[in-house]
């Protein structure tokens, strides 16, 4: 699989403040990766400050379809920077105060932000630990005085964080779209995770097509969703208008096949259905 290359640290540009939003937010992210979702629990009585930023970008819309531009195996896999259609930075609200000297350490499955070499520049992009790396901590060493702010930490989905994590490092290349690439598709904010209800939430992307499901309940032309008791089985049909084909799943349901069935057992499901014109070039 071919990645790209930027920086960790990457400055904020400085045109929303997204941190200075409404009361206080929700606490579970859902961030549906390509590859899978991976759920996160913010800790706010640690993490105020970075804990509402990350969620107003989340509320926003601003982390969809980005890139998961870094991945280094045994390190990080990083994201929330870099637009998935130009490979390009999004422009992105003032940056914020690190809130690294808050006891948290930067151990295997938690959540942070990414800064520059200035401690107080943090704004959208963020990692997760693949390994423990209590290096970034706040006053680690002579040269990590500052710190790296943990905000949090995943409760669910570290199967997909190791999946993306055993991806092969990042390497200089000319960015396009058709590039296999692990991204952002979608994210799902919620105040708490509930183990008696999944959700299977389904978006379309490209050309025509729809989604429906058995039990009825599902019949997606663009976005849906449907709820139902954890443990029950879903069938889902992919069906491709005229001129156009079934692409694949991508986040949760994964493969080819027009019908697959998904178990409920694991919680919520969040899966895109690809739809591509006859002879179009696909990513």
């Amino acid at each position: 699989m071919r990645k790209l290359r930027f920086l960790l640290l990457a400055p904020a540009l400085g045109l929303f403040n997204y941190s200075a939003m409404g009361a206080t937010p929700a606490s579970i992210v859902e961030l549906q990766t390509s590859q899978g979702t991976i759920t996160v629990q913010l800790d706010y009585a640690r993490a105020p400050i970075t804990s509402k930023n990350f969620i107003a970008y989340a509320q926003n819309g601003f982390y969809k379809n980005t890139l998961i531009h870094r991945v280094i195996k045994g390190f990080v896999m990083q994201g929330g920077g870099f637009d998935k259609t130009t490979g390009k930075q999004k422009p992105t609200g003032k940056a914020i105060k690190n809130e690294a000297n808050n006891g948290l350490s930067n151990v295997r499955g938690t959540i942070a932000m990414a800064r520059t070499s200035e401690p107080n520049s943090a704004t959208s992009q963020f990692f997760i630990n693949l390994g423990n790396n209590k290096n970034l901590d706040y006053n680690a060493n002579k040269n990590n005085i500052a710190g790296y702010a943990v905000f949090g930490k995943v409760i669910k989905g570290i199967e997909v964080v190791n999946a993306i994590g055993r991806s092969a490092n990042i390497s200089d290349v000319a960015y396009s779209p058709l590039l296999e690439v692990v991204s952002l598709d979608n994210v799902y904010v919620s105040s708490a995770v509930n183990d008696k209800l999944a959700v299977t939430r389904i978006t379309k992307s490209g050309g025509g097509g729809y989604v429906t499901s058995i039990p009825a309940g599902i019949s997606c032309f663009q976005k849906c969703s449907f709820s139902q008791p954890v443990g029950a089985a879903v069938k889902l049909t992919a069906a491709a208008s005229k001129g156009y084909h079934f692409h694949g799943w991508r986040g949760d349901c994964q493969g080819f096949s027009t019908e697959l069935v998904i178990d409920t057992k694991k919680g919520n499901h969040n899966c895109s259905a690809l739809f591509r014109k006859v002879g179009a070039a696909t990513q």
